[in-house]
């Protein structure tokens, strides 16, 4: 590194020669060569000082002698301390310098000291510091922030528009006053010197504070002071000043947004949630009376949804939540609490009665015809209501209380209003386990045949026995196949253990033949699904072949209901199955919507009336008729009639009277396991 060099430089300008930002050179004054350079001038020039010290100060200065003789000469005219010159740098650059020279003598040798101002350099940095300028100006009166500029003892010298728009003073009404004086409720005072003594010892502020405007009015605001120093001193300082006011009512304007529903612009299901904590405790503090929540929910949403698409079925929404926004009072709190699913707060309220007859209302509005586009979509409403304190004491049970007896509503005719009750709970939990075991059900040996005789009323034999499934649930005891036959054909497995009645029957009442009992047929019940398989009846085929029983002792039940699904497929099964010999009997005649030009398309054995024909016919005159009417349809179609659930000798007596020669019930027998039917066929055989 470069260094001034005592023996060759006046020590005088040791310090300043060696600066390391501005470049110097020593110059002999008569012949004109470097003398010296330091580490600036050797950075500027772009040479080695060792390189410099061998060169002549021509070398560097483009003018041709005459020219640089000409500028001394009137630099001594003019009285002047610098020269122009311009100077050529290593890599080839010329530039524009100011040389401030003074003539020092050292060991009686004249030398000249000189200091070399780049002229473009000092010309960008005048653009540089002009552009700052503008730009600090704009920002200073354009930004949305209040800012003060104070001396050190705090007395203001520059406010922006800013501070003009937040405080409503202008510059000239308070230009040299003191900040604190000017822009604090004298309550604030402490408050603000605290924070002058903070910013006078070099700290940065940042602190929400509380601020006065012109007209007395006070405002939060968002402090952010720091010192502005020049050249290591303390000049003033900056105080910038944030309107929080705005930005509160902007954050809770986005608060607000998190419990609307972007859909429905109802609210949502967390704000549902919280105002029913709220009243809650507002309860428990003033001890008033309870409220209720009412669910409501579309019963064709997934329908229209699946026909219509998703874009019909978020009009369909929104309609739906402005008809119960605008049926339902101020005070009743409305949202959007699943995806078809809408909820109410009726506070003050534990009248049942009373709730149901608001739901009621709401419901009948709700209930209406929707015209979108070219579409007029009908709408049906279930309602579902839970009372606080009697159906939960939390939020969340009341609305899952709520939506549950809503679902109940949804399987009553009409979706009348439903009250929660526990036994509705009792029931989801009991569907849930039956669901979730039912597929391991074959697999655990769970499932089990019962059986019940079919009697001949003329001669009191047995003539047929119907196969009647049974499920054995390590929890909940024995399970009718009215509660899971419908599971099972939801969930996909009713084929499978259709299969497995159909074999265990056949299986049984072959081994029964195989024992000597009389030859009588076995009933089985089949699901509509497995009626709509193609395969089914090459299914009951080798069913028969692996069992050995003839195909005269097989009866197939189909329930009437499945007359209206796939007609056309069931109607083949049908006919397929009487091709080899199988027997069919529609079961639960008259409870379904068969017609009899379908019922004359299907070669039938036989019809089984429904046992809630059969219960009271000794007292109902309708039932009678109705009776008679089938027992007449029977006669014509040339097919046997079979009465379900006979329990009294009354009814056995009006069955023979109308001509029903075949029946079952317990009369006879309840449906008992293989051992207590085998008695039963014992005693009937030895009568």
């Amino acid at each position: 590194m470069l260094q001034c060099n005592p023996e060759r430089c006046s020590c005088k300008y040791k310090e300043a020669f060696n600066n390391k930002h501005v470049p110097m050179l020593i110059i002999e004054s008569k012949s004109w060569n470097i003398y010296d350079a330091n580490p600036a001038a050797c950075n500027y020039y772009g040479y080695s000082r060792e390189k410099l010290l061998a060169m002549n100060i021509t070398d560097i200065v483009i003018f041709p002698k005459e020219s640089i003789h000409k500028e001394i000469e009137e630099v001594k005219a003019k009285g002047r301390k610098w020269f122009r010159f311009k100077h050529k740098l290593s890599d080839g650059h010329n530039r524009d310098v100011e040389v401030y020279s003074e003539l020092i003598t050292y060991n009686n040798q004249k030398l000249l000291f000189s200091v070399i101002y780049d002229m473009g350099y000092n010309d960008k940095l005048e653009k540089e510091c002009l552009l700052n300028k503008v730009k600090f100006e704009h920002l200073f009166n354009n930004t949305l922030e209040a800012i003060a500029i104070v001396d050190k003892e705090f007395k203001i010298l520059e406010i922006n528009k800013g501070f003009e728009r937040v405080f409503q003073y202008g510059l000239k009404e308070i230009e040299g006053k003191e900040l604190t004086e000017t822009v604090c409720d004298e309550s604030l005072f402490d408050d603000s010197y605290g924070l002058r003594g903070k910013l006078s010892n070099g700290n940065f502020v940042k602190n929400e504070v509380r601020r006065k405007r012109k007209d007395g009015s006070l405002v939060d605001v968002l402090l952010r002071a720091f010192q502005l120093t020049v050249e290591g001193e303390t000049i003033g300082f900056y105080c910038i000043y944030s309107d929080t006011s705005k930005i509160w009512l902007k954050e809770k304007q986005i608060e607000n947004l998190r419990y609307i529903d972007s859909l429905t612009k109802l609210y949502n299901k967390e704000f549902f949630k919280q105002s029913i904590s709220r009243i809650i405790l507002g309860i428990k503090d003033t001890d008033e009376k309870g409220f209720a929540v009412v669910a409501f929910g579309i019963n064709e949403y997934d329908e229209i949804v699946r026909a219509l698409g998703n874009e019909i079925g978020d009009e369909i929404l929104k309609e739906f939540a402005r008809v119960l926004k605008s049926k339902t009072h101020e005070d009743n709190i409305a949202a959007r609490i699943g995806s078809d699913v809408f909820a109410v707060i009726i506070p003050n309220t534990k009248d049942i009665n009373k709730s149901k007859v608001i739901a009621e209302l709401i419901k009948n509005s709700l209930d209406s015809d929707i015209i979108l586009e070219t579409y007029e979509i009908n709408i049906t409403t279930s309602v579902g209501i839970s009372i606080y304190p009697d159906d939960g004491l939390n939020q969340m049970e009341l609305i899952e209380n709520a939506v549950l007896a809503m679902n109940k509503s949804m399987e009553k005719a009409g979706c009348i209003t439903v009250k929660f009750e526990n036994k509705l709970k009792n029931e989801v939990r009991e569907l849930f386990w039956l669901k979730s075991n039912l597929g391991k059900a074959l697999a655990n040996k769970e499932l089990f045949l019962n059986y019940q005789p079919i009697i001949d009323l003329i001669t009191n034999n047995t003539i047929g026995i119907e196969a009647l499934i049974r499920w054995t649930h390590k929890e909940l005891g024995v399970v009718t196949p009215m509660k899971f036959i419908p599971l099972a054909e939801e969930i996909g497995i009713i084929h499978s253990i259709g299969k497995w009645v159909l074999y265990n029957a056949c299986n049984q009442i072959k081994k029964w033949q195989e024992l000597g009992y009389k030859q009588i047929y076995v009933s089985v019940n089949v699901s509509v699904l497995e009626l709509e398989r193609l395969d089914f009846t090459d299914t009951v085929k080798n069913i028969l072949i692996e069992t050995g029983l003839l195909p005269k002792y097989l009866q197939i039940e189909i329930t009437e209901t499945s007359f209206s699904r796939n007609f056309g497929l069931i109607k083949e099964n049908v006919r397929r199955l009487r091709e080899i010999g199988v027997k069919i009997a529609i079961d639960d005649f008259g409870t379904g919507y068969s017609s009899l030009e379908k019922l004359s398309e299907l070669s039938i054995n036989s019809l089984k009336v429904d046992r809630s024909f059969i219960n009271g016919i000794n007292k109902n005159g309708e039932k009678l008729k109705i009776l008679e009417m089938i027992a007449a349809l029977a006669e014509n179609l040339k097919i046997d009639l079979i009465a379900e659930g006979v329990e009294t000798e009354e009814q056995l007596k009006i069955l023979k009277m109308n001509k029903c020669n075949i029946a079952q019930g317990y009369l006879f027998s309840r449906p008992v396991g293989r051992g207590d039917l085998e008695k039963f066929l014992k005693l009937k055989q030895n009568n």
